[in-house]
């Protein structure tokens, strides 16, 4: 059967009343038609079948004719039917479309239950190079799904020049919440510290661990002794062990001697405890070495209970090793804090503090 054979046929089929074979004939349509068949993809628009109006929005989309999408699609855009939405969403970015129409209708997408949707939404709009609707665009920042908030983040950054994103991203550092926050708060540049002090100290006690991780993250360099007080403070009452894991060495780093109490106590999570163990050797090398000796000797003890194995009451003499922490003899120095600390971290079952992600640049 020849194209202009099949063509026909499917023209035939489209007439049909059962809603498979005229979605079926759309389809085809959109492989093998030519321009002048858009216009009957375009009336299908109006069919009562949701199937039959997402084969219309494939078909528009494979077709190629931008003046039939640009009629058809921004109302399918719109179809209470989620799959015909993902189509003409998709048939749009696929033309590259980008009149006022097709962009108000990615913009009502950013919002879309469907995530499918909410992705074409973006990369509609990426693909012009506008927010869109920039409230939308920062909350997609708290998004469960990666592909999602991290297009939006993209987004927002190559939006940055614009008066209204800038506005809306520093309104979700300061009011958001959740994960939306914590990204906008990753995402500014270091010199919005000092507009957003008060709310940064406020947010050490957020309900998110993540939102008081990036608090403590932009405040660690203020050089206040009341930020200061008030991240020691904060680490006293953590009860997050990645939040704690960030206080710990942001603190620590800088030897405030208060992280003492609170490294001790951290000691033995998986998670936090790496970030105690310097943090506490670096504060106070002195406290250090017991607490870390008696760590790795319960992380070690056979399986068998048998009786304690005697711990000395202070550092060994040159040429000795401190009980099971030291990895290697110490000759010709003395085990030390530092020695212990390398070898609890290698003892843990899991060292994982978390690290700050790569900040992407502010508007």
């Amino acid at each position: 059967m020849g194209e202009d054979h099949q063509i026909a046929f499917l023209l035939r089929e489209w007439a049909q009343p059962d809603p498979e074979r005229r979605a079926a004939a759309l389809k085809g349509l959109g492989r093998i038609g030519r321009a002048e068949h858009a216009r009957v993809l375009a009336e299908a628009a109006d069919d009562p079948d949701p199937a039959v109006r997402a084969a219309a929005a494939l078909g528009l989309g494979r077709l190629g004719v931008p003046e039939a999408g640009e009629e058809a699609l921004p109302a399918l855009m719109g179809d209470a039917d989620p799959d015909v939405r993902r189509r003409a969403s998709a048939a749009a970015a696929r033309l590259g479309l980008g009149g006022p129409a097709i962009t108000r209708a990615f913009a009502r997408l950013l919002s879309d239950p469907d995530h499918h949707v909410r992705i074409n939404a973006l990369d509609g709009l990426s693909a012009l190079g506008v927010p869109g609707d920039v409230t939308a665009l920062a909350a997609l920042l708290g998004d469960p799904d990666p592909a999602v908030w991290g297009r939006a983040r993209t987004l927002l950054y190559r939006c940055g020049e614009d008066p209204a994103v800038r506005a809306e991203v520093m309104r979700t550092a300061l009011q958001g919440t959740g994960a939306a926050r914590a990204r906008a708060l990753e995402g500014l540049p270091e010199r919005c510290t000092e507009r957003l002090l008060d709310s940064l100290l406020t947010a050490l006690h957020d309900p998110s661990p993540a939102v008081r991780i990036q608090a403590a993250r932009r405040l660690f360099p203020v050089e206040q002794q009341q930020v200061q007080d008030k991240l020691a403070a904060a680490l006293r009452t953590e009860e997050h062990p990645e939040v704690a894991a960030g206080l710990l060495r942001g603190l620590g780093g800088v030897g405030d001697d208060r992280v003492t109490a609170p490294a001790v106590r951290w000691l033995r999570d998986p998670v936090a405890g790496p970030s105690a163990a310097r943090a506490l050797g670096t504060a106070d090398p002195g406290t250090a070495a017991p607490h870390l000796r008696t760590v790795l000797t319960e992380r070690r003890s056979p399986r068998t209970p048998g009786p304690p194995r005697p711990q000395p009451s202070g550092p060994p003499a040159a040429g000795t090793r401190c009980g099971s922490c030291c990895p290697s003899w110490t000759t010709p120095t003395t085990c030390s804090a530092r020695a212990c600390s390398t070898a609890w971290r290698h003892a843990s079952r899991t060292a994982s503090a978390p690290g700050s992600a790569t900040p992407w640049p502010g508007p």
